[in-house]
This record gives C-alpha cells, structure tokens and sequence, in this order.
C-alpha cells in the first residue's frame, strides 16, 4: 500500500454533479441505518442522514457505475493493492440542517456480515454538492499519518478512495444540505 488514501479532484463536473442528483433524488429515500440486512443500530445520535440506493441493474445509472469502476481500478492500482472484484450499489446519502445530518466516526468493514465470500476492501466518497452551500460536512479521518486537504475533498466532483478498514466520519452539517455518494469496492474475504 502506498498511502491511506488517494483523490481524484473535479472527477465530475458540477453539471455531471447536479445530473445524478436529478436522477438519484427521484429513488425514496429511507433513514439511514448502521450495519447490513436491515441495520445493526440506527440511534439517532450516532448516524442522522437519508439515504437513496443507486443499483446496477438501473440503466440511468450504467454510465456512473462504469466511470466509478474504472476509478476504483486506478485507485487500487496505484495506491492500495487490495483484491477488489465488485462493487453491488451506490448510496446517496443527504445531511441536512434539519435534523443536524452527520455520521460518527466508524469504519466500512462488517466483519460479521453473513457473506460466507466477501468483505469491504475499498471505499469511495463522491462529493455532489457545491461546498459554498453548507457548512459543516466535512469527511474526516483518524488515525492516518498524512491527512488529505479538507477543501480538495469538499470539491464538487471530486471522489475520495481509501481502505474501507479506515476510520472516518461525516461531522454535523450546521447549515444548509451535503449530498455524497458512497461506493464500496467487495472482495475475497479478509485472512
């Protein structure tokens, strides 16, 4: 592995940004949960977001699973070296003033996830709003030796990738509205 993390700034255009949310915020959208097959937790106090699910099989979408595949493949080429063989969905995930949207620090790793086959290996974080329209939202990491530029990663378009075993966080939105896309890279399980 040759670093914690790797970005590619502006990846999409704001145009291409506000395009998929078009799309994507016509999918319900739910509460967000903690964990696999209906959640492992869902306090409030730890997770508030809504959340819409983006799958592959939705031929609006085809175009956006295919670029972010291809991401991920240079990403891990060239940065993490993790067995990575699918990717199942995107999330779109909403932080609102509203309801004070954040996501406390956690990990993308279920290692009691029921898949007899696969785990997490690698995560990507797309930011789709432009960062002048809120505040707080900030995606945050612990315990790495080099820390990415909060407003290179706060950039509209830009995808953040990392080891999905990195600890991170989606501090408290305090005004305005954070739209992201998460995507999680699967393979073999970890030994």
């Amino acid at each position: 592995m040759k670093g914690e993390w790797c970005y590619f700034k502006n990846y999409f255009s704001p145009e291409v940004c506000n395009a998929i949310l078009e799309e994507g915020l016509k999918i319900p959208s739910k509460d967000a949960e903690i964990g696999v097959n209906g959640g492992v937790r869902s306090e409030d106090d730890y997770r508030r977001s809504k959340i819409r699910f983006i799958h592959q099989q939705d031929p609006k979408f085809t175009w956006l699973f295919d670029s972010v595949w291809k991401m991920a493949l240079q990403a891990n080429d060239e940065w993490f070296g993790v067995h990575i063989t699918k990717i199942t969905y995107i999330q779109l995930a909403e932080y609102d003033e509203s309801y004070l949207g954040e996501y406390k620090r956690h990990h993308d790793v279920f290692w009691m996830n029921n898949d007899p086959d696969y785990h997490r290996k690698m995560t990507c974080v797309i930011q789709l709003t432009d960062p002048s329209t809120y505040e707080g939202g900030n995606l945050e990491f612990y315990n790495i030796t080099n820390y990415p530029k909060t407003e290179d990663i706060r950039t509209q378009g830009t995808a953040i990738f990392f080891p999905s075993v990195l600890e991170h966080a989606a501090t408290q939105v305090t005004k305005g509205r954070r739209y992201s896309l998460a995507c999680w890279f699967d393979g073999p399980k970890w030994r």
